[in-house]
Order: C-alpha cells, then structure tokens, then sequence
C-alpha cells in the first residue's frame, strides 16, 4: 500500500482548471467550509474510521448498504460544494457578519491574503476535491471498497494541502 501523502500528487494531477463562471458568482469559503464542506467530510471519515481494517482502510466486509449510501451521499455534496469553490469568480474568505475569530484562530483578513495571492491555485485545490469527491461517490455506489478506501486516505491529504496554503500558511 502507497503512502497517503504519495497519493497527493495523483490527487491534484487529477485538477482540472475550471474555466470562470459568467454570472460574477461569490463564494463565502468559510460559509462552505462550516456549513457543507465540514459535514461531508466528518461524515466520511465517520463511516471510514469506524468500518476500517487493521490497516486503518476501508474493509468492505464492514460495509452495509446504509454506509455505502452515506458515503456516497456525503460524497456527492462534498463534491457541490467544492465545485462552487472551483467555479467562483469571487472568492470571500468569510461573509462580513462571520469574520469574528477566537484568539487561537486564523483572522479572517489574512485568510483573504493567502487566497487573493492565488485565487487559481484555490479554484484548483476545490476542483481537484471536487473530482475526489466525485470519484468517491462513484467507487461507494459500485461498493468497491479498495477504490473507496484510497480516495478517503488521499482526502484528507488534499484537505491538508489546501488548508496549509490558504488557511495556515503563516505556520509553514
């Protein structure tokens, strides 16, 4: 079995640059990430964690049909979310009633730096979990769980990648 971080390079090959939408969409990220994206992934990381084998994948033998259909329903909005991130022609770090932070947490203004500094690298770590996510639903729906099993793993290294660069990059 492959490292998960070896798995990150096949993860972002998998980008695909998405072409600016028309219609001068904005996307609250720190909305998306509260309200859909952080859902979604506890929500396949619960059903991962808790049907996984001793090698920490995900063992089919585990899997009844009610949490291949939880993945795959995780998975899809998972995968709406991170298209609207990859699609945005505006990207807002949070909406301006929710910049508040606690003292532990990143401000809100220097989040929009990091993203202002590369809007298209954020749209192509949205896009690229968008077609994880995509794949994800795909692999849950057909009930194969060595598929399903890596593209969890490689999550929550894309998940870390992203949130390294635009999130905590002042840390790095």
């Amino acid at each position: 079995m492959r490292p998960i971080y070896a798995l990150v390079p096949l993860a972002l090959a998998a980008c695909v640059t998405p072409a600016a939408t028309q219609d001068g969409t904005t996307v609250d990220v720190r909305h998306e990430m509260q309200a859909e994206i952080n859902p979604a992934i506890v929500a396949i990381w619960d059903v991962g964690n808790n049907a996984s084998d001793e090698n920490g994948m995900l063992d089919g033998a585990q899997m009844t049909p009610e949490l291949w259909d939880a993945i795959a329903a995780a998975a899809a909005e998972l995968a709406a979310s991170s298209d609207r991130m990859a699609t945005a022609t505006d990207i807002r770090a949070a909406s301006p009633g929710n910049m508040a932070v606690e003292d532990y947490e990143v401000p809100m203004e220097q989040v929009q730096g990091y993203i202002d500094a590369d809007p298209q690298g954020f749209r192509n770590f949205s896009a690229s979990m968008a077609a994880l996510s995509r794949n994800l639903e795909s692999a849950a729906r057909n009930r194969d769980a060595a598929t399903a099993g890596q593209l969890v793993a490689t999550m929550d290294a894309v998940c870390s990648a992203c949130h390294n660069q635009f999130w905590y990059a002042e840390a790095q």
